[in-house]
């Protein structure tokens, strides 16, 4: 079957059933919106990578032991302390009754920590308690033993304990555990902390969480607490709802613009209101159409594909303004309705077609990526313009129809044109197009050379909306962070582990890694560590014991020798330090390169582990000892100094060691995951700017995994995405844009069968990328994740208008050079027009990224259609007249 009898065929069913053609389509349009309104926007980095990329995989595997791991935060603000933690007990409450609230944290009850506040003091320390208490009560018994008042008198003054709870707390550093609420500048400020249980990414989840929390908080009447009180959401929950709400606005409204933008085009182009409605009714429909489909196959899109809606627009009205531009004319020149839609099929509809593939085949070769940026951005974009083309050549027909026996179509007459000028090829030597062809080559060679200086904008988290946080908002934000822990506010390096025993060693290590003095990783790396790195503050030397007397000084050598066992417990506190040697062993197995690295990026680690103690067994048995000196001297103490000893000998009672399980509740909660099982991670921070690069990628390579002697522990943190997200682009880049420049070569060899009009094709579109690239040095911009995507578009959609001029030109023939450029031209400006008003819907949006792939798009544009405009009519003059000078 020949086009032209396709062509009828499909023109025939469009004139016999155009109603029904209409009405399937709205209805397809209806399904496409109620589709459209639950398609998402999923802001993490994480969706731009393929499921089975190593970040994604393990985020989650962490998903899918903790759940969520981002935190809601409450803030309370007044100036009276007790109503502040009244109605932030009353919130905590509300809270707790919520199914959608794993757990939450105010008040931590310090008890269990005061219990066993001397399993918490260092080794060292209780055996310095211990000889303390040795000498006192040595000192004692030489005081009963002496002979002499004098000598009983001098010797009271040394055995004093000196040991009630405050000097106890203060000499042996016992004031670290936790405060009891997350407070600051005196109770001003307290904070409820929850655990939702859907990530802060959800923004539907997100949002009404938020709106009924408020309403809740709003029901508690906080004024009724204080008539000052101020109560506050904070945290990522708000700030991602915030971040969502304002894409999405800027999605609607540089949508509306746009689509106000192309309604006055198409009405202006066509001189009438009629043409609105026949030309974007089926565009709308098929837009809606995909993005439905969009929904059933992502259900989200990413940050790069969120602007689809408007790019679509853009690419898909060229296909109704071609169809009904020819249209128009056929019904101009008499033609019925059956002829003027079959000879608009047949002719225009196979260009169409071919601009149509063209155009397709540059969004689908983004598939080619594994950058989910690029891949979705493609295949949703493809299979746009495909229902965009249908929709225009079957839909706008009938449209038309059906709205012709409402009204019929008055067609204004044609404007009156010159007659086209005689084929007649000039053979003077066409200085003009040479001029022309030079200068826009050398201005593309001054773009090529110029294309190395382009940097690419490593650092991710300037490519979102701008920081627009006033200083006073940035003080508030700062307050709370500074309340629940400034370092546990942001999101953490999560490591996976086997069980409470590998949580154990994992913990250890990485601990060890903090408490390592700058000489001590020096000797174990055999490199300098950084000097910049942050240090733990020193603590403050211990009070200095009381002078000793001088006859007690003399007794120190009659002193009678230590147990055996205490002696090699205070060799085990000499020799252990801070750090344990094994686990100083243990580290000597990473590179000195990463360890160092290691010692350099950490900040902070928490695990069940941080609340456990270590050396408990030999603490124990310090304690012990220490009781039993005392009891067996107890009978020999004044009343007074038996009040002293009832402030602190309480912390003697700890009878048994502690583990993970004997923790309060509210510290098992926060490591209990969803399988109920206790402590199978530990969490850690690093310091820097987790969205830039090469710190990222700092972060990944040094902490990918941990090393134990019970197995390695797989770390990851949405930090972690980054440094795959760029190498991906990076890695994806070139292959897309060598597969688009292999199908523009191949399409033009196969419509012209020849070298000649195939070099002229990737001519024009290589010297308007050489352009775009000067702009971007001389503008100062940078390339990104975003404005990578406009590139082999602009490939595809500069190879169409070079395509459009060539074909029309061979199909008019030589000397019809100017011919070819008035219709052809024209229309090439329109879908040019057209095609940038879609994408300046992104110049003003607050999204810097986005923003950024709105101008590579409506520049290289531009740059693709002077191109065509130019180089293109510039060659095809020049080949005229070296056809002519050989007599061809």
């Amino acid at each position: 079957m020949s086009d032209s009898s396709r062509a009828t065929g499909l023109a025939a069913l469009v004139v016999r059933r155009p109603l029904a053609i209409v009405l399937v389509a709205l209805l397809l349009g209806v399904l496409g919106y109620f589709g459209t309104r639950r398609l998402g926007i999923d802001q993490e980095l994480r969706a731009l990578l393929p499921d089975d990329a190593p970040s994604v995989v393990r985020l989650d595997a962490v998903s899918e032991r903790l759940g969520n791991q981002s935190d809601l935060y409450v803030t309370v603000r007044g100036p009276d302390r007790a109503a502040n933690l009244a109605l932030g007990a009353a919130i905590a409450e509300t809270l707790e009754q919520r199914d959608d609230i794993r757990y939450v944290l105010f008040r931590r009850d310090p008890q269990f920590f005061r219990d066993n506040l001397l399993l918490y003091a260092d080794l060292q320390d209780l055996l310095d308690l211990r000889q303390r208490v040795i000498d006192a009560i040595q000192a004692r018994v030489r005081r009963e033993l002496s002979m002499f008042p004098e000598d009983r008198e001098a010797a009271g003054e040394s055995d004093d304990l000196d040991l009630d709870e405050k000097a106890l707390r203060e000499r042996y550093g016992l004031d670290r555990e936790p405060s009891e609420y997350f407070e600051r500048d005196e109770g001003r400020l307290v904070v409820v902390r929850a655990r939702p249980t859907r990530a802060n990414t959800d923004i539907s989840f997100a949002r009404g969480l938020s709106r009924n929390l408020r309403a809740a908080i709003d029901g508690l009447e906080p004024k009724k607490f204080h008539p000052d009180i101020e109560v506050t959401i904070d945290g990522s929950y708000a700030e991602h709802t915030a971040q969502a709400s304002s894409l999405e606005r800027d999605i609607i409204s540089g949508t509306a613009v746009a689509f106000g933008l192309l309604l006055l085009v198409v009405a202006i182009y066509f001189r009438g209101l009629r043409a609105v409605p026949l030309v974007l009714v089926p565009l709308l429909i098929a837009v809606v159409t995909t993005l439905a489909i969009g929904w059933a196959v992502y259900r989200e899109l990413n940050l790069v594909s969120a602007f689809i809606f408007a790019v679509t627009l853009g690419l898909g009205i060229d296909f109704g303004t071609h169809i009904l531009s020819r249209y128009r004319d056929e019904r101009r020149r008499g033609l019925d309705q059956l002829p003027a839609v079959a000879t608009t099929i047949a002719t225009t509809g196979v260009s169409t077609a071919g601009g149509a593939l063209s155009t397709a085949f540059a969004f689908l070769f983004l598939v080619l990526a594994e950058f989910r940026g690029f891949s979705q951005f493609g295949v949703i974009g493809s299979l746009g313009i495909m229902i965009a083309f249908v929709a225009a050549l079957v839909v706008l027909p009938a449209l038309a129809l059906v709205l012709e026996r409402i009204r019929p179509w008055r067609v204004p007459p044609p404007p009156a044109r010159e007659a086209p000028g005689a084929a007649i090829v000039s053979r003077k030597f066409p200085y003009l197009a040479l001029g022309t062809v030079l200068v826009c080559l050398l201005a593309g060679l001054y773009g090529a050379a110029s294309a190395p200086k382009i940097g690419f904008e490593y650092n991710l988290g300037k490519l979102g909306p701008p920081d627009r946080t006033s200083p006073e908002e940035q003080k508030r934000a700062n307050e709370y962070r500074d309340a629940v822990g400034r370092t546990q506010s942001t999101d953490p390096t999560i490591v996976l582990t086997d069980g409470l025993a590998h949580t154990e060693a994992v913990n250890r290590q990485l601990q060890a890694i903090l408490d390592l003095e700058p000489e001590e990783i020096a000797e174990i790396t055999g490199l300098e560590p950084y000097p910049d790195t942050p240090r733990k503050p020193k603590p403050e030397p211990k009070p200095a014991p009381k002078p000793k007397a001088a006859d007690e000084e003399e007794d120190e050598e009659d002193r009678e020798p230590d147990d055996p066992e205490f002696v090699r417990l205070a060799e085990l506190a000499r020799q252990r330090g801070k750090v344990d040697p094994a686990v100083r062993e243990q580290l000597k197995q990473y590179p000195p390169e990463r360890l160092r690295e290691m010692d350099d990026l950490l900040s902070s680690v928490l695990s069940i582990y941080t609340f456990v103690p270590e050396l408990q067994q030999e603490k124990l048995q310090v304690i012990r000892d220490i009781k039993q000196r005392i009891d067996n001297k107890r009978g020999s103490f004044a009343d007074a100094e038996l009040e002293k000893l009832k402030s602190w000998e309480r912390y003697l009672q700890v009878e048994r060691p502690v583990g993970p399980d004997d923790l309060p509740p509210w510290v098992k909660v926060q490591f209990t995951d969803m399988h109920g099982e206790l402590g199978r991670f530990v969490a850690c921070w690093q310091r820097g700017p987790k969205s830039e690069y090469a710190h990222a990628k700092r972060i990944h390579d040094a902490f990918d995994t941990i090393d134990t002697p019970l197995g390695p522990a797989p770390a990851v943190g949405s930090h972690f995405v980054v440094p795959e997200v760029v190498d991906a682009i990076r890695g994806d880049g070139p292959l897309v844009m060598c597969a688009v420049f292999g199908v523009l070569v191949a399409t033009a060899l196969v419509m012209f069968r020849s070298i000649t009009a195939a070099a002229i094709v990737l001519a024009t579109v290589a010297v308007a990328l050489c352009w775009l690239a000067g702009v971007f040095v001389w503008m100062g911009w940078t390339l990104n994740l975003f404005n990578l995507v406009a590139l082999p578009l602009l490939v595809g959609m500069g190879q169409d208008d070079s395509l459009h001029i060539i074909h029309r030109y061979r199909e008019e023939g030589a000397g019809r050079l100017a011919h070819t450029m008035r219709e052809t031209g024209g229309a090439v400006v329109l879908t040019t027009v057209t095609t940038v008003i879609g994408f300046s819907s992104m110049l003003f949006v607050d999204h810097i990224g986005l923003r950024s792939l709105g101008w590579t798009a409506v520049v290289g544009m531009t740059f693709c259609l002077l191109a065509s405009l130019t180089l293109v009519p510039a060659c095809l003059r020049l080949g005229e007249w070296w056809r002519a000078r050989r007599g061809e």
